[in-house]
């Protein structure tokens, strides 16, 4: 629901560190750290040859992230491109066989210099755009030749001696054509005639035969920049689009134009385009690259030279459009190529419409008739299926307008408004009756429209808009569509939204409204005349109605972008036009860019603040809240943060305030169509966050009409067509939803009748209320935690308003379906969370029927002793201990025992680790009973204790910090225990300081064993800080102890492995950890005499004696490299080694064969390839055993 984090404002903090980052590494990147440290001069300095891919890499990553602010990068451009630019450059006059030498055990970890150059330079190109960047390329006109060579040389196959392996990495790719491409480009826009940029070298390249005439005055050099560039025109990579920018260029020089080029090339492009747009097998690539040179050279050739070329142009690509299928074009099917399209006929119609300015009537009428044939094209393309068409023709169609005449303009705006009002039904959205007649109110229906093509008719107002091309007369309509468009929501079949890019294009609409419309002309617009007046409130400006539905659309929209333009649409309409907008300067402060991110802060933070500026904004924010934005929206957790945040704005206003938020999601309630599921969820959560705010003091001098109102909200439970039995059974309505809300509601409104101060207003009927326990018991079939929790509470204040004997039926059928689930545990029955979590809230409640009450404890007592019981029930047990038993002073033996088996849960199935959640409960059982003073013996609470500091040392980090959280408490007291520093959260518990003071209590003998049980999971398979953190506490401790009390700890780790050997949880834990110990020589030979080796070297052939267990073999073998320092069992180990090596697991094999040649250092170890199948290894395993046993006794 939430955004992870504000990416601009991380940035803007992290951007000089990145810069610095990369500016200290850019020396060593390009030159020889020697020349560096020798402190010679820049001139004298190494340029290296090759450089790593990996560290090419790392500096792409230190610029990749100001993609998301370019402009954070201009104060550093020169410093980190001048050299850049200079080194390859510099590169340029190497010979060809030195641009790649490379040793040929580095060929697949390196690259040549200028490669990783121009990878640095395209990733800048692509942040800042090439435009910027080929400032700072050099200029001087001797580079053209050198550019040309290199491209040249370095596109050839290198010579016949060149080594194989060379080869793919000496070809040149496609960042250096794109950067070699984009520089010659660049270069030509010399001042200079080519001519006397004179090319000594005959002609290189003629791959790419040019198939028209060339003028015999076009220079050498100049041919060649044309057979460069159009060889790369038909390339699919980006180097297209340099190519592109080169050919434009050159084309349009004042000496090429002299020479005929420009002419030469427009017909050969026509001529080609005329040719293959038919063909099938044609490649589109080379297609659009004519199109985009044909679009660029329009675009900024002089308007009387490209003027013969219009209409030749325009007819081509009318050829192009009038295919009866665009399956049969290779260009109409691609969306690029379209956008293209778009792109030349846009220039061609702009060039047009200058023309007419100098042109004859009869070449006027022409240009006339060609413009409105675009215009027409444009508004077709506005519906296309690619956003990239849409967005080109919505910016085609804004700069045609501009240039045209005012009486045309006028008529394109009004198409495109009218093109918005098709297929625009209306609804019923209100009945109001007064004594006289019925006022119906209506409102429009966007369901069956297109959302593709209002975002490409909303996108061209956009851009009308921000070009100020509206007159002021048709502004009303105008803001009537954008409006409309901000409030857009469509929905598939599969509930996802297709309204945000509407919207998206609505707020950048009217932003530029407030940007380019003076004040006076906005509030001089006359709403009367639109179809929908504006303003809901006759009183209310046109600016504020505007204002009041960015408001809205800020602190509501799903969509994370809508809301951050909305508030900055807002905030340039109170900018701009100050003293129109109710508190506009409080409004901007409140509905902050930054503080609408996040859309629970935005609903339950941004909204109430808003709300709290003014009245007016309160009933804005209610009605913002009410609509499809929050309560209707498809995400669940959005519709809770609107339900509480509803709740805060119904005491905002006192008792009217209160009774109209209630009033008006009744009548929601009751206009609800089955289907509905989703409104109906957020309505029912809102009802009864609402009704919770009843008893706030703010609204007790409005008790009376409240009791009135909440007495309204009872019956809608008489009405069952309003909550059918099917909205909490079939899985097409998501019952789950419609279960947590009434669920909800229905704990709301009982815990208000049940209050002093409405008890005696608020009285439900008895039908009401068993209507309302068959829902309860509906809800309590699913398994939903949300839905567990709320109908455990609806049960809780519902129950007692029901007599005590139809309560006692109920509880009894619950008790009987829980018998039930343990007799047919094995056929998994209907899952009993619910009444398992509605007998633990319903128990204190039965105090004063003391059999009932043990019925209660005894039947959840013998569920949680069923060893066939599921875990969610478990979980359930659990939760009534904590939240119904324990709180009632009831904790006996039983509950010990299944507190204590619960805390050493440790199921896993195909979900994981499930036994997790019991015990996390079971921790929270415990730390309740403490704090409840029920602990019956000291004894049983030292139990606990234990086990709980277990559970505080394991690798979960959840289950670790509750267990914390725990012990820190129980520890209270207790002689000898001591827990000085405090650990306040996740983090904090993942540190070598945590575990250090944990390991303080190993010195306490009846905590040692579980201590270490806990800590060795952590050692052995926690996250990486958890494992780090733990070893280093475990060495800190050892290194600490005196020896014999390290032997002490030494000879418990080898007690739990004796005692667990069966356990495969625990025993591998305890493995690694015995041979990280030994690999640290703290518990090696530092204690002769005191500890048994050779017991220990029995014991751990025991456990891994037959296993197929390959995790806990490859322990065993770390342990035995260890024991092969002992002198006294080194023979032994050794030959349990050499064994190892016909073992069925090749990895095993490696792995024994790796440790063996670290403790013996034998070179047949090193020459035998041991992933063979074992029977070829016989002969080398007994020879390697005959020269263990024959080594001298250490």
């Amino acid at each position: 629901m939430d955004a992870v984090d504000e990416k601009d404002v991380v940035l803007q903090r992290a951007a000089s560190d990145l810069m610095d980052h990369f500016k200290s590494s850019l020396p060593r990147f390009l030159w020889h750290s020697t020349a560096i440290d020798c402190g010679h001069s820049e001139q004298k300095r190494h340029t290296r040859n090759i450089v790593r891919t990996s560290t090419t890499l790392d500096l792409i990553k230190l610029v990749e992230p100001f993609q998301e602010w370019p402009q954070l990068l201009d104060s550093e451009l020169s410093a980190i491109l001048a050299p850049l630019v200079e080194t390859f450059a510099a590169s340029l006059f190497l010979s060809p066989s030195k641009y790649y030498t490379c040793p040929p055990k580095l060929v697949a970890s390196t690259i040549p210099l200028s490669r990783a150059i121009c990878k640095l330079l395209y990733t800048l190109c692509k942040i800042r755009g090439p435009k910027v960047i080929s400032r700072f390329f050099l200029n001087e006109p001797m580079y053209i030749e050198l550019l040309l060579n290199a491209l040249h040389a370095r596109s050839r196959p290198r010579v016949q001696h060149c080594m194989s392996q060379l080869k793919s990495r000496s070809q040149i790719t496609w960042e250096e054509n794109y950067i070699i491409l984009l520089w010659l480009s660049h270069i030509s826009l010399t001042p200079f005639d080519l001519s006397s940029v004179g090319s000594t070298l005959p002609m290189d390249d003629n791959s790419i035969p040019i198939k028209f005439m060339l003028n015999a005055e076009i220079p050498p050099i100049a041919q060649r920049l044309l057979r460069v560039a159009l060889r790369h025109l038909t390339s699919a990579a980006k180097e297209r689009e340099a190519a592109v920018s080169l050919l434009v260029r050159l084309t349009l020089r004042p000496d090429m134009i002299q020479a005929c080029l420009l002419e030469s090339l427009v017909k050969w492009s026509i001529q080609t385009l005329q040719n293959q747009m038919f063909s099938p097998s044609q490649s589109i690539y080379p297609l659009i690259g004519i199109l985009s040179f044909l679009a660029n050279t329009i675009n900024l050739a002089d308007i009387l030279i490209i003027a013969p070329f219009l209409t030749p142009i325009f007819q081509c690509m009318q050829e192009i459009k009038s295919v009866a299928a665009p399956s049969q074009s290779v260009m109409l099917s691609s969306a690029v190529a379209r956008k293209v399209i778009v792109k030349v006929l846009r220039s061609v119609s702009v060039k047009a419409l200058q023309l007419e300015v100098i042109s004859s009537p009869k070449q006027s009428r022409v240009h006339d008739v060609m413009i409105e044939e675009v215009i027409q094209q444009l508004l077709s393309w506005l519906a296309d299926k690619d956003t990239p068409v849409r967005f080109a023709a919505s910016k085609a169609l804004s700069l045609i307008n501009l240039n045209l005449p005012s009486s045309m303009a006028i008529e394109v705006v009004e198409a495109i408004a009218a093109a918005l009002e098709e297929k625009v039904l209306w609804k019923e959205a209100d009945i109001q009756k007064t004594q006289t007649a019925i006022h119906i109110a209506l409102q429009r229906d966007l369901s069956a429209v297109d959302a593709l093509e209002w975002q490409g008719l909303v996108l061209t107002l956009s851009h009308l808009l921000f070009r100020r091309c509206p007159s002021p007369e048709q502004l009303p309509a105008v803001l009537n569509a954008l409006i409309m468009a901000l409030n857009f929501e469509q929905r598939t079949s599969f509930g996802s939204s297709t309204g945000t890019s509407v919207r998206d294009a609505a707020c950048f609409g009217i932003w530029s409204l407030a940007r380019r419309y003076s004040t006076d002309q906005l509030s001089a617009m006359d709403t009367t005349a639109t179809p929908e007046r504006l303003p809901d409130d006759e009183s209310l400006s046109v600016l504020q109605t505007v204002a009041d539905e960015l408001v809205a659309a800020s602190i509501a929209d799903p969509s994370g972008n809508i809301r951050r333009g909305a508030s900055a649409a807002l905030q340039e309409l109170v900018g701009r036009h100050p003293d129109t907008i109710i508190h506009g300067i409080d409004l901007v402060q409140v509905v902050d860019y930054h503080a609408v991110a996040l859309r629970s802060n935005a609903l339950k933070e941004v909204a109430i603040r808003a709300a709290e500026v003014d009245e007016h904004y309160w009933q804005v924010t209610l009605k913002a809240l009410l609509g499809w934005r929050a309560i209707g929206s498809t995400d669940p957790e959005s519709r809770r943060c609107a339900g509480i945040a509803i709740g805060d704005l119904s005491m905002m206003e006192g008792g009217p305030g209160f009774i109209l938020v209630l009033s008006k999601i009744l009548d929601e309630l009751r206009r609800l169509e089955g289907r509905q599921v989703e409104i109906r969820h957020g309505l029912l959560l809102a009802a009864g966050a609402v009704i919770l705010k009843a008893l706030h003091p703010s609204l007790t001098d409005s008790m009376t009409e409240i009791s009135l109102v909440i007495s309204d909200v009872w019956k809608i439970f008489d009405h069952t067509s309003l909550l059918e039995d099917k909205y909490f059974s079939s899985s097409l309505l998501r019952p789950f939803l419609t279960a947590e809300g009434c669920s909800f509601l229905i704990s709301s409104l009982a815990m208000i009748s049940c209050d002093d101060l409405y008890s005696s207003n608020i009285q439900p009927s008895m039908t009401t209320i068993a209507r309302c326990a068959q829902l309860i018991d509906l809800s309590l079939l699913h398994t939903q935690r949300l839905v567990i929790s709320n109908t455990s509470e609806a049960v809780k204040w519902l129950l007692p308003m029901i007599d005590e004997e139809q309560q006692a039926i109920i509880i009894l059928e619950w008790i009987a379906k829980l018998s039930s689930k343990r007799l047919l545990a094995t056929q998994s029955p209907d899952n009993v969370c619910g009444q398992i979590a509605g007998l633990g809230s319903v128990y204190q409640a039965c105090n004063h029927v003391p059999e009932l009450q043990k019925k209660i404890l005894d039947s959840i007592l013998g569920l949680l002793e069923d060893k066939g019981i599921d875990i969610e029930s478990k979980v359930s047990c659990l939760e009534c201990f904590s939240k119904g038993f324990i709180p009632s002073k009831v904790f006996n033996p039983r509950m010990e025992t299944g507190l204590l088996n619960c805390l050493q849960d440790y199921t896993v199935d195909e979900r994981g680790d499930i036994g997790s959640l019991v015990r996390f409960e079971a921790i929270v059982a415990v730390h309740a009973a403490y704090r409840c003073g029920m602990f019956l013996t000291a004894t049983q609470k030292l139990e606990l204790v234990a086990r709980v500091c277990s559970l505080a040392a394991e690798k979960l980090d959840k289950i670790r910090y509750r267990a914390w959280q725990c012990l820190k408490d129980l520890c209270n007291g207790i002689d000898g225990v001591e827990l000085p520093l405090n650990f306040s959260d996740v983090a904090q518990v993942s540190s070598v300081a945590y575990f250090l003071q944990l390991l303080s209590l190993s010195s306490i003998q009846w905590l040692r064993q579980l201590l270490f049980e806990g800590i060795v999971t952590s050692a052995s398979s926690g996250a990486e800080t958890v494992l780090l953190a733990s070893r280093a506490a475990i060495v800190q401790t050892m290194e600490g102890l005196p020896l014999e009390e390290r032997v002490t700890h030494w000879n418990c780790l080898l007690s739990l492995l004796e005692s667990k050997k069966q356990n495969e949880r625990l025993v591998v834990p305890v493995l690694e950890v015995l041979g990280f110990l030994l690999a640290t020589t703290l518990c090696g030979n530092t204690a002769p005499g005191l500890l048994d080796w050779r017991k220990v070297f029995a014991l751990v052939q025991r456990c891994h004696f037959k296993s197929g267990n390959l995790h806990k073999v490859k322990a065993a073998i770390d342990i035995y490299v260890g024991l092969s320092r002992c002198s006294v069992i080194r023979k032994q180990v050794l030959l349990k080694l050499s064994n190892m090596l016909l073992h069925p697991s090749a990895s095993v094999r490696n792995k024994a064969a790796e440790s063996l040649l670290i403790v013996t250092v034998s070179s047949s170890l090193e020459m035998t390839d041991w992933s063979r199948p074992p029977g070829e290894l016989k002969a080398k395993v007994r020879q390697l055993q005959k020269d263990i046993e024959s080594m001298p006794q250490q």
